[in-house]
């Protein structure tokens, strides 16, 4: 009995060992850990690999149906922003058709307005140590221009009351910067005041503005729908696209929706505000872009999101709204405040 005992503890210890020495010649290296890591790191990625490649392959597939069915629609109307007063493309049984742009007094008044956000993109920068002098060779380039610009104007051929509000915003804008010449010292205070003095000419330069951008494209959309026919017209679509700063109160959006009526709103008549293939560039330009414009907004409006929206918008809209007629009544809108935080879909 004890020997069969002496035995099994025997056998029982050889087993252990045995087991044990096993184990240790299978024990695989560092190495061997490394590679049977990156083997299952591989394995996932391959697996996630064919899970992304079903999204990539359904998206290029999306994109190539929606450009076939975009391009066999027929007929539409492209309201494409640009710095001219906009582009209108009318794409129709195969054809296209561009007209661009509104009159060149339109360009010219719009120039001239813009010297006030000339001037502050020089000197903003620099309100808070003016004596660093770096801002006094672009604004004294910037002054000269304006001088020639003002020496000039009466051979524009402007009529005398556009001629008149662009020479107050000139004379304005070279006295403010003769002076920061002169003395080589600003303050946000001091362009706050230079601008505040010339904003009610401004605004009538850009009442002026809108006034021209409404007439001109809606006499175009006017005959292109004269063209169509009624029957036509009504399957008519159109897509007008928006930087961020200007989906609010968009002079191309305001023009087709009056044109088009109510219902056409987000059925027919769709706004784009995206930016295609856009890029880490093209999101930091954006937010300088706002957060820049709400410094100016401030100074000149003493109104944070003033320049988030369209600045002609209001006069687009009154301007629509003074060339109503039964064919075109005139919409009602209560616009929402300029700030406005929200989601897009929240009532």
């Amino acid at each position: 009995m004890k020997m069969n005992s002496l035995f099994f503890i025997t056998s029982s210890l050889m087993t252990l060992v045995l087991s044990i020495s096993v184990a240790n010649a299978f024990q695989p290296s560092p190495a061997q850990e490394k590679i049977i890591k990156q083997v299952q790191v591989d394995q996932v990625a391959e697996a996630s690999d064919r899970l992304y490649k079903l999204d990539s392959v359904m998206q290029a597939n999306y994109a190539k149906t929606q450009h076939a069915v975009g391009q066999m629609q027929s007929p539409v109307i492209l309201a494409m922003f640009n710095g001219n007063g906009g582009k209108y493309i009318l794409r129709r049984d195969g054809k296209q058709v561009a007209v661009e742009p509104v009159p060149a007094i339109y360009e010219q008044i719009k120039s001239v307005s813009h010297t006030l956000v000339g001037i502050f993109e020089i000197v903003s920068p620099y309100f808070e140590y003016s004596e660093s002098g770096n801002w006094r060779s672009a604004l004294s380039d910037y002054n000269q221009a304006m001088k020639e610009a003002l020496a000039t104007l009466g051979n524009a051929g402007m009529p005398e009351e556009f001629e008149g509000y662009c020479r107050t915003i000139l004379k304005g804008g070279i006295v403010f910067m003769d002076n920061a010449l002169e003395t080589g010292h600003f303050t946000a205070e001091d362009y706050s005041k230079y601008a505040k003095a010339l904003l009610p000419t401004v605004m009538k330069t850009v009442a002026l503005a809108g006034k021209l951008q409404v007439d001109h494209f809606e006499a175009v959309v006017k005959k292109w729908r004269a063209e169509m026919g009624e029957e036509e017209w009504s399957r008519l679509y159109a897509v007008v696209n928006s930087a961020w700063a200007m989906r609010r109160q968009n002079v191309h959006f305001q023009i087709m929706a009056q044109m088009m009526g109510r219902d056409a709103i987000n059925d027919r008549l769709i706004m784009a505000e995206a930016l295609n293939d856009v890029t880490e560039d093209d999101l930091l330009m954006l937010l300088g872009r706002v957060v820049n414009d709400r410094v100016l907004s401030i100074l000149v409006f003493d109104k944070t999101y003033r320049m988030d929206v369209e600045l002609m918008g209001e006069s687009a809209r009154a301007a629509t709204q003074d060339a109503a007629c039964p064919h075109y009544p005139a919409m009602s809108s209560d616009w929402m405040p300029y700030e406005e935080h929200k989601m897009p879909n929240e009532q």
